[in-house]
Parts: structure tokens; C-alpha cells; sequence
């Protein structure tokens, strides 16, 4: 929780500020009660934001806050899903954070139709995306879809490790292997001490699911290449984390 000391903000959310670049206007989709933006704004990483969230409760809590932080002259509030109430090229970076990666990848997917509809390039939007689940889910999407992963950081945040994406869109479409959307491709290059974190917990994660997989006792074909793949996956989470140790 912020105080007036500027100076609180959980783990997860300090990941998304260090990979912030500073702008002039930063979008947080998802506010819930908008301490991200507020402490961007307190602490000069932006000049302005756009704090939104489809959710009327939480974002009159966020309202509250920014009044409190004294922010309301930086920040506006939008009840909305998704980026449908943002103007076009309104913000140079975009948060998307603390939701499922099936739902980060439904709001993409709405902006980038409407960004064919009003005829613009949408690759000058830098976009920090932090999924609660399906980050492979969420990596494939972005790779199939024209984006660019250009930085992934991980925290752990109390019991939980969360990944951060960083990307934009561009005209080219990245290769990628059904591995690197479950271990990401900079991370794995990179292995900081978090990043290890972040592995073994992926490692722990992936290891129970091929334990129910192996325990049931008429697999089917799709059961058995499902034990194959992840076999193959713990091999390679495990290499990574050899090297680094």
C-alpha cells in the first residue's frame, strides 16, 4: 500500500516501475485501486496517466487515493473494459497487470482490431504485461500476433513469482518454440537470481503436472505426448537452472 513517503508499493508492482521507461503518459489497465500510476507520477517515471478499470468499486477506491496523494490534476479515472475508452496513441506505455493471461490476451486482441478500424500503427505503444496465469498462453499470442517481447523480469511477491512482459507490435512475426512460451527467451539467456526463482518455480509447477498426467492408468494419445512434452520441458527449465547455480 502507498503512504505519503512515496515510497511503498508491493514487490509485483515495483517490478512493473523498474521496467517502466520514463514517458509522458502511462495507461494502467486494471487500476484496481491505482497505486501503480500514482507512484509513477509521484516519482517522475511519468507526467500524466490514464487509470482505468471495469469496475466501478475499484475504481472509486482509486479515485479516493489519488485525491489523497494529491494526483488528480495528473490522473484520470475511465470506467472501462479493456483499452476501448483510451484514445488512439493517448499513452506511451500501457500496463495490463494482475489478471489471467487469457483475459490480457481478449483486450489485445479488441485493440488491435480497433486499431484497424481507425487506421493506425499501433507498434508506438510500449505494453508491461503481468499475467496471474497462462503466461505461455499469453507469450504465444503475442508472437503469433506481431509483437515483440523485448524484456521479461520475475518477482516474487510473498508465496507467488510473477513474470513481467515487456513488448510492442511490429510488422514482423518472431519464431518460437512451443518451449520458449512456457520459459520465455530472455529470461532464460539472462538468469538473474530472480529469474532462477522464477524457474524453479515453473520447474515445481510443471513437475506436478506430469505427476498427474503419469498416474493416470488408461492415457490416451493426446495424455501420452502431453507426458512427452512436459518431460522435455523439465529438462530444459532444469538445464537453465544448473547453469546458473
Amino acid at each position: 500500500m502507498l503512504n505519503n513517503t512515496r515510497n511503498r508499493i508491493n514487490a509485483r508492482l515495483k517490478m512493473l516501475y523498474d521496467m517502466m521507461p520514463e514517458c509522458d503518459c502511462m495507461g494502467d489497465v486494471g487500476t484496481d485501486h491505482g497505486f501503480l500510476p500514482i507512484y509513477c507520477v509521484i516519482n517522475g517515471k511519468c507526467k500524466s496517466a490514464v487509470a482505468s478499470d471495469l469496475r466501478e468499486g475499484p475504481l472509486k477506491i482509486a479515485q479516493k487515493n489519488i485525491l489523497l496523494h494529491h494526483c488528480e490534476k495528473q490522473i484520470q479515472t475511465r470506467l472501462c473494459s479493456g483499452l476501448k475508452e483510451y484514445r488512439a496513441q493517448e499513452c506511451d506505455v500501457v500496463v495490463i497487470a494482475g489478471m489471467g493471461g487469457f483475459t490480457i490476451c481478449n483486450i489485445l486482441a479488441e485493440w488491435l482490431d480497433q486499431s484497424a478500424q481507425e487506421k493506425y500503427f499501433p507498434g508506438n505503444i510500449l505494453f508491461l504485461l503481468q499475467p496471474n496465469t497462462a503466461e505461455q498462453e499469453l507469450r504465444e499470442f503475442l508472437w503469433e500476433h506481431f509483437f515483440q517481447i523485448q524484456d521479461e523480469c520475475a518477482v516474487q511477491d510473498g508465496s507467488h513469482v510473477y513474470a513481467g512482459i515487456k513488448g510492442h507490435f511490429t510488422k514482423e512475426k518472431e519464431l518460437y518454440t512451443k518451449v520458449e512460451c512456457y520459459t520465455g527467451k530472455v529470461m532464460c539467456r539472462r538468469l538473474a537470481e530472480n529469474d532462477v526463482i522464477y524457474y524453479k518455480a515453473l520447474y515445481q509447477k510443471y513437475r506436478n503436472v506430469l505427476a498427474g498426467l503419469t498416474a493416470k492408468r488408461e492415457p490416451d494419445e493426446e495424455c501420452l505426448q502431453n507426458i512427452e512434452f512436459y518431460r522435455h520441458l523439465l529438462v530444459e527449465i532444469e538445464r537453465m537452472i544448473n547453469r546458473r547455480c
